[in-house]
């Protein structure tokens, strides 16, 4: 498999002075494509972008390197461990340059992969190393809300299908590129399951009311995709990770949320999984649902069990997810707006249609009104509830903000527009819903 690589053609390019110094692109040495051969294409890019910068520190090409490695082995004298305390220094001085921990952790893991790929026999033998786990930005996790506000700037039924999929059900970008919808439910809280193709492990995923009506709505858009073809797809042709990702920031920006530190696609995963603690879902099933491990069909009596219990978790824990629905201040009941907004449509439709009908028809048309006004009496205090609930807590953060109370008064900020927002679309329906004939 030929690797594609894009090199930037200046002096800051560890790929370009590789180049410079050793008279080839990286990716051209022979020990480079063995290393890379049966890998995944995005995981050859990786090494390509990762490994120049070694060998350049170094001093060495990559087929000088594993040259001397099996000369050295085969001595075994003191020399045989030389690129062994050689890594442990690059790995000091990645150290000192302040670079992160699991930046480094992957600097290290191409290098083993480098050696071992080539021959196992000639592989590194490091032991057991430890890295710093400080990260570059602290992490975020978006709570309910965020990801409610960002899913109703998405303005296609694409859009909106990625984010619920990131957020309902914790998929990483390379997960909703890659996934088989082929066989995807088209029923709400229905199970499925995907695979990673880097580590090999499985991840089992639970339709949402959104998700179902989103995956519907692009596909009869979109098409039925031909056999092993991609689902989703874009203007310049087929979405792969990093064009998932592309579409999340966007809609994340058009949310406002572009600028917020530590806010990324892959944290919608992170705002997933503190939905699904916050539900009380055991540790077991979140870890199945987060595809971290393998076999855990085993531990709960086989595929069945789990599936079964899955699918109980995700309705146990979807209040926590929900994207298009407001829940009742008691927090005991829930009512999805558009369902409502629809009932009222189509029950005032059925009004004028059965008008037009004979007169046989009156006590249908009766009902009907009946259930119209019964529609009219749960949405109207369930909005009235919620109108009131949005606007004591935004009386709260407007308050914090004035008092130089707020904990970050920028994102306070922020919160109490989109809190704004809310409590307009809230005021407009309950409008709309006392006027209506």
């Amino acid at each position: 498999m030929s690797i594609t690589m894009v090199r930037k053609k200046h002096e800051e390019s560890s790929n370009y002075l590789f180049e410079q110094k050793f008279g080839k692109p990286f990716e051209d040495f022979d020990t480079v494509k063995t290393a890379t051969e049966a890998l995944s294409n995005g995981t050859q890019i990786a090494y390509c972008k990762d490994l120049p910068e070694f060998f350049l520190w170094l001093g060495e090409n990559p087929d000088q390197v594993f040259t001397n490695r099996k000369i050295q082995v085969k001595a075994d004298d003191e020399t045989s461990d030389h690129y062994e305390r050689k890594v442990r220094a690059y790995k000091k001085y990645l150290e000192e340059k302040n670079q992160t921990g699991r930046y480094i952790a992957g600097k290290i893991g191409r290098i083993q992969g480098f050696f071992k790929n080539n021959s196992a026999r000639y592989k590194l033998e490091l032991g057991s190393m430890k890295y710093n786990e400080k990260r570059k930005t602290p992490k975020y996790s978006p709570k309910n809300e965020v990801c409610r506000e960002i899913y109703s700037f998405a303005d296609s039924a694409r859009d909106r299908l990625i984010v619920a999929l990131a957020f309902q059900n914790g998929l990483a970008p390379v997960d909703i590129a890659e996934n088989d919808y082929s066989n995807f439910p088209t029923e709400p809280f229905k199970y499925y399951q995907g695979g990673r193709e880097k580590n090999g492990k499985l991840w089992h995923g639970v339709t949402t009311p959104e998700i179902v009506q989103e995956f519907l709505a692009y596909k009869k858009i979109r098409g039925e995709p031909a056999k092993d073809e991609p689902l989703f797809k874009g203007r310049e042709g087929f979405l792969d990770s990093a064009g998932i990702s592309q579409i999340i920031s966007t809609v994340m920006k058009k949310a406002g949320y572009g600028d917020v530190t530590g806010f990324s696609p892959k944290s919608m995963r992170d705002g997933f999984k503190n939905a699904l603690m916050s539900a009380g879902v055991d540790k077991e099933i979140r870890e199945a649902m987060m595809g971290h491990v393998n076999g855990i069909a085993h531990e709960y009596g086989g595929q069945e069990q789990l599936e079964a219990g899955l699918e109980e978790c995700m309705q146990k824990a979807y209040k926590f997810l929900m994207l298009t629905e407001v829940v009742n201040t008691n927090g005991k009941s829930a009512q999805k707006i558009s369902d409502l907004d629809n009932a009222v449509v189509e029950s005032q439709k059925e009004i004028a249609a059965l008008k037009t009908i004979n007169s046989s028809l009156t006590e249908r048309l009766a009902k009907t009104e009946d259930m119209f006004g019964l529609f009219k009496a749960l949405a109207i205090p369930l909005f009235d509830d919620n109108l009131l609930s949005l606007k004591v807590k935004l009386e709260g953060m407007q308050k914090e903000l004035q008092d130089g109370t707020a904990v970050d008064p920028a994102y306070t900020a922020m919160v109490i527009e989109g809190f704004k927002v809310s409590i307009e679309q809230r005021e407009n329906t309950i409008k709309r819903l006392k006027d209506s004939a």
